[in-house]
């Protein structure tokens, strides 16, 4: 019995001290609301994407650490699971005084740092318009995030393209060697955040893409509880973009070249409980053309070359409590004729114009 004792005591020992040197944590969002915009029924749908994810560390000694992240995403309103099965985060790395290496799928940093911009978080209804090689996250990407000197720090990442090596590429990699759409990817990002302000740049040329490219420019500043910023997008997207399911294509224009600057002004104040947010976004497309690979869901855009838009969009969110907000949102978008409408909405929307609007909930655990 004393040996046991003796035995037990040793485990707890051990386990203490396991405990005080790793620690994982589970996580999560609950959102759901419903929507109505032109050209659809009311539905339930989701501001913020629902999740849950686990996360920790394991300390290695001299400031240096294990880390791991994995991400669940989902959809409250049927519970059914989107993406791959981890598309939220999937990665492992280390950290140190040199900053923090991360392998696995992560977040894409153009995406990551323009979106700071947006006061919606380019999610939602009341989103800025999203190019057309808008990632959140990008698989099979080393992605390394520099520590913060006075303000200033920097985020890089490369990713490897689909296997098309002769011997061994399948389907989709024949699909991309004919094309010429494999590449390797590669994004840099420095921003510096300090006090009141905020400036950021980007570039970002993502995978199997036919190098396409995208960068950004910007900045806020904020008075008390008034926050103002400005940005500039800039994406040559030449008709291709990786899908995590593995097609060649990812959206319903496959194939299809285009050019798009974006503009996005916005405002947002904080006070107590309450938050009112607003923003402007202009987006010019230019340069449309459907060349080889392109599907017959994009013959619409035959002979059509450019267009803008113009999108406003308000939002009003209160905190009930440090975890749990009320949100409402409404939001219109005029483009200038019914293809370009088509260009971003889909080859069966038959409008020039959407108003969409969103109330629901959002909780975080």
């Amino acid at each position: 019995m004393k040996k046991q004792l003796l035995a037990l005591a040793a485990f707890t020992a051990v386990s203490g001290m396991a405990s005080a040197q790793s620690s994982v944590t589970i996580y999560g969002l609950m959102d759901t609301g419903l929507v109505k915009e032109t050209g659809s029924d009311l539905k339930m749908a989701q501001f913020h994407a629902s999740r849950i994810g686990f996360k920790g560390s394991e300390n290695l000694g001299s400031g240096y650490k294990a880390i791991f992240q994995l991400e669940k995403r989902f959809t409250v309103n049927n519970g059914e699971m989107s993406g791959v099965d981890w598309e939220g985060a999937s990665n492992v790395g280390l950290a140190g005084p040199f900053g923090t290496v991360r392998l696995g799928r992560v977040n894409e940093i153009e995406t990551e740092s323009f979106s700071r911009l947006d006061p919606f978080g380019e999610d939602g209804i009341a989103s800025i318009l999203l190019s057309t090689q808008h990632f959140w996250r990008i698989s099979n990407t080393i992605r390394y995030d520099s520590p913060v000197f006075n303000g200033f720090y920097l985020n890089a990442t490369y990713t490897l393209g689909t296997n098309t090596d002769k011997e061994s590429r399948n389907t989709y990699g024949d699909t991309l060697k004919q094309y010429g759409a494999d590449n390797d990817g590669y994004a840099l990002s420095l921003n510096y955040d300090n006090g009141p302000l905020l400036l950021l740049a980007n570039f970002s040329r993502p995978s199997d893409s036919n190098n396409s490219t995208i960068w950004s420019v910007g900045g806020a500043y904020k008075f008390g509880g008034l926050r103002v910023a400005f940005g500039y997008e800039k994406t040559d997207d030449r008709g291709w973009k990786p899908h995590a399911t593995g097609s060649a294509f990812s959206n319903k224009l496959e194939g299809v070249r285009s050019k798009q600057d974006s503009y996005v002004l916005s405002a947002d104040y904080t006070t107590g409980p309450h938050k009112v947010a607003a923003a402007f976004n202009y987006m010019k497309v230019k340069d449309i053309k459907t060349g080889e690979g392109s599907g017959n869901n994009s013959d619409f855009l035959n002979g059509y070359d450019s267009g803008d838009a113009k999108k406003y969009s308000i939002g009003y969110f209160y905190n009930l409590s440090k975890r749990t907000m009320l949100y409402g949102q409404l939001a219109y978008t005029d483009f200038e004729d019914k293809t370009l409408a088509r260009f971003f909405r889909g080859s069966q929307f038959n409008g020039d114009s959407v108003t969409g609007v969103s109330i629901g909930i959002d909780h975080k655990f």
